[in-house]
């Protein structure tokens, strides 16, 4: 008997299969042992069981796709040309910058002036002095280029150059100075570039002493600096010193009425002048 092919009654295609295998073989065909209304949901899960295979490739293609695309640079994916590119890693190429050569037009007509040049004169230095110290020998002495004042007022005089009542037992009636009392402590300051000849505490009369040779236009002058503080000497002997560097303090060492600062000035002679008169004309 043959199956029907459409309808309630059709055999399934699996079956149709069997039927004919089996009429081949010359066996008798089985009929199926479920009823026709069961046929519609084998179909269903067969459809199903046959889904779930496709849909686990499906999964696994996306995952995959994923690891590529996070883990490979998008130029190697996407890149289609046949030539190749330069690499995104590659390190980057130096800039170079080329100029074009400058150039200017003057115009034919135009004059070049010769720009005159400046004359100038070389003058040897002045020769420096050279002074026999008993205790320090010879001195070379170059010539100072500044004058200053000894004390910062200068104004605040005690006594002056010349004749005088003497102050004091002992005192002489003429002054080979000239005293300056800007009050105790007063730093004292060197009046000129020269050399230091003499730095002592013990100066007799004249105290905690200081004196300096200077070269004032080619002419030795010597300045003294009397009366000052003990311990506040800043030279020694032999030392070179500037216009307006410190010797010391003021003070009231020796044969002094009160605190001080007694300068003498005198040349190579040794005799004394008035150095306020002196210091008044080079300072200006």
């Amino acid at each position: 008997m043959t199956p029907p092919k459409h309808g309630r009654r059709a055999a399934p295609k699996s079956l149709r299969l069997r039927i004919r295998t089996t009429r081949d073989s010359g066996a008798s065909p089985a009929r199926p042992s479920t009823p026709a209304a069961a046929t519609p949901a084998r179909r269903t899960t067969h459809r199903k069981r046959s889904l779930r295979p496709a849909l686990s490739v499906a999964a696994m293609t996306f995952v995959g796709g994923m690891m590529i695309a996070t883990s490979v640079p998008a130029l190697a994916i996407t890149a289609t040309d046949s030539e190749p590119r330069a690499s995104v890693y590659a390190p980057a190429a130096e800039d170079s910058i080329s100029l074009d050569p400058q150039t200017i037009e003057v115009a034919s007509e135009a004059e070049t002036k010769v720009m005159a040049t400046e004359g100038y004169s070389v003058e040897a230095a002045p020769p420096p002095i050279f002074s026999e110290v008993a205790n320090v020998g010879s001195v070379s002495i170059v010539e100072s280029g500044a004058v200053v004042w000894p004390v910062i007022d200068p104004e605040a005089r005690a006594s002056g150059f010349g004749p005088r009542e003497a102050p004091c037992d002992g005192c002489s009636t003429f002054h080979d100075g000239v005293d300056f009392n800007p009050g105790n402590s007063t730093p004292v300051m060197s009046i000129a570039d020269g050399v230091v000849v003499l730095a002592t505490e013990d100066g007799g009369g004249l105290g905690v002493n200081v004196e300096v040779q200077h070269n004032i236009g080619g002419e030795l002058v010597t300045s003294s600096y009397a009366h000052m503080q003990y311990g506040s000497l800043q030279v020694v002997e032999g030392q070179s010193v500037s216009a307006g560097q410190q010797l010391g303090l003021v003070g009231t060492t020796g044969q002094s009425t009160g605190p001080h600062l007694h300068l003498e000035m005198f040349g190579v002679d040794g005799v004394r002048f008035d150095g306020f008169a002196w210091l008044s004309e080079h300072i200006g």
